[in-house]
């Protein structure tokens, strides 16, 4: 009997090396949210969420607040556009018609396009335009395509996908914030009308605390984790739709300084950024959402949220950075 206890007691050790249990994943991610707490413990608000999928493990630090998301607003308007391409209902070859008065300023490939006579791009083009680019006039088609915030919001939640809202385009809350005072036009501003605005700078200081407090488009990082959870999971989307999602997502230009900056060179990433304006010295948010692969092969779901700091982007994308490298160092490897 003796020896038989010995035994068992020798291979239960022994069990327990081979394969970690849910105890030491919990002690991983619980060092982790202490070390994210430290990171955040800075001006303005930091939220993040990072989930381990192989293991379920998970970390957040305010990961509940309600934070304004910016153009990472284009993933799920993407995913859901992928939605409609694997039900029947679009196709990626289909023209998109363009008028002027949805062309959108700063870096919009679709919008230099149009104005060499390409006024139809396919629905390729301005998902991956809004995706690999930022393209403003892209994402903002898309909300019109998908029928408006409400109807948006509500097949997200249909979905399961809780913690996102989308209730307008980007170009409302450029309007909102440099013509604050100003009412709207009945159609909706444009650039040439947000252009001819002069609104006070408390006006304006006004109406970027407002967007920070109640962004109408607005998610959680837990919200958003949980979303490229889903998307990595294949039960949202075909498997040809999913590999053209992470594809074009692992393709974008944009965030070099963020998500990126905190990770060994040459890891794959597949995300997602978002930037708010700066006025008066505040920025309404700098984001970066997305996938990441360790070395073993799992991956990682970080979502990192900012809003209402000073300072230049080097310092508010120096705190994503810190982030997605205390992630990566975390789970690197099983204890």
């Amino acid at each position: 009997m003796h020896r038989l206890t010995v035994f068992a007691l020798v291979m239960t050790c022994g069990a327990a090396l081979a394969a970690p249990g849910p105890a030491a994943r919990d002690r991983r991610a619980e060092a982790l949210e202490v070390e994210l707490r430290a990171i955040a413990n800075t001006d303005g608000t930091v939220a993040a969420t990072v989930i381990h999928l192989a293991s379920g493990a998970r970390a957040s630090v305010h990961g509940d607040a309600r934070l304004p998301m910016m153009s990472v607003f284009k993933l799920p308007l993407a995913l859901l556009m992928l939605r409609e391409i694997d039900a029947g209902h679009r196709r990626l070859d289909e023209p998109v018609p363009l008028a002027e008065r949805e062309l959108r300023p700063g870096v919009s490939p679709v919008a230099e396009a149009w104005a060499r006579g390409d006024k139809a791009p396919t629905l390729e083009v301005v998902l991956r335009t809004a995706l690999i680019d930022s393209d403003n006039t892209s994402g903002d088609k898309l909300v019109t395509m998908l029928g408006g915030g409400a109807a948006i919001t509500a097949s997200l939640s249909a979905l399961g996908i809780t913690g996102v809202a989308i209730a307008e385009q980007e170009i409302e809350i450029s309007g909102r914030i440099d013509c604050a005072g100003a009412r709207a036009p009945h159609a909706g501003w444009t650039p040439a009308e947000i252009a001819r605005c002069h609104a006070a700078p408390a006006a304006v200081a006004a109406a970027v605390q407002h967007e920070i407090a109640a962004a109408p488009n607005a998610a959680s990082t837990d919200g958003l984790a949980a979303l490229l959870v889903a998307i990595d999971g294949g039960r949202l989307l075909s498997p040809r739709s999913q590999q053209w999602l992470v594809e074009a997502l692992a393709a974008t230009r944009l965030g070099s300084a963020r998500l990126r900056a905190g990770l060994p060179a040459q890891t794959r990433l597949a995300h997602r950024t978002g930037t708010g304006e700066t006025r008066g010295g505040i920025n309404v948010a700098t984001n970066d959402i997305g996938l990441v692969w360790l070395s073993d092969g799992s991956r990682l779901a970080i979502a990192v949220l900012t809003a209402g700091r000073r300072g230049d982007d080097a310092k508010r994308e120096a705190t994503i950075a810190a982030i997605a490298r205390a992630a990566y160092a975390a789970f690197r490897a099983e204890p």
